[in-house]
């Protein structure tokens, strides 16, 4: 497993959320994401992939289900230019267990099932500062909020996932002692690969 600070080999420019809908509904709101990817992916001649982000369920967000997910890669039909990432905060804020050993394998089995593994090419590692299905992005550190360690746990020790980035988006900073808090999260992260 790569634990990265700042990416991969692969050339990800960054991942985006979806948006919102606005009030529209939600297959509006999935139909105007889809054709703003085809738009980018058409004026856009580069060896570049988009990453839709999983999103936290915030208001009239799109994407906080795998299903919306499946829908927008299945619209714009364009598989070798266009990925998921997966915010770990963002799927527990959805409703998406990660705690526990048995919550983790049916997340990732609907995971698989509905949009597939091969689609998922990067993991922001965050935890959580709101609580489980609370539909509200505010990440913290690792092992220090609502997630906690054992999610972290699992995700690690998944072989499926060894070859994936994660990336760090945790608060910054310094923690009281004077450490960064990057290298902390990291230096925690470590701890849980087997």
């Amino acid at each position: 497993i790569r634990l990265s600070l700042v990416g991969s080999e692969m050339c990800i420019r960054d991942s985006f959320h979806p948006g919102s809908h606005k009030g529209s509904g939600l297959q509006k709101g999935i139909l105007r994401v889809v054709e703003a990817i085809k738009n980018v992916l058409d004026t856009h001649d580069n060896p570049c992939r988009l990453l839709v982000e999983t999103t936290a369920g915030q208001g009239d967000s799109v994407g906080c289900r795998f299903e919306h997910l499946a829908e927008i890669l299945d619209r714009v039909q364009s598989p070798q230019r266009l990925g998921i990432c997966l915010d770990t905060c963002h799927v527990f804020a959805a409703g998406y267990e990660l705690r526990t050993k048995d919550g983790f394998k049916r997340t990732f089995a609907e995971f698989d099932r509905i949009i597939g593994l091969n689609h998922l090419k990067v993991i922001h590692a965050n935890d959580a500062k709101t609580d489980f299905n609370s539909g509200v992005d505010r990440h913290e550190h690792i092992g220090k909020g609502k997630l906690g360690r054992e999610a972290f746990r699992n995700l690690l020790a998944d072989p499926r996932l060894r070859k994936l980035p994660f990336i760090l988006e945790t608060p910054k900073g310094q923690s009281p002692g004077g450490r960064d808090y990057d290298m902390l999260n990291f230096a925690m992260l470590r701890r849980f690969v087997g």
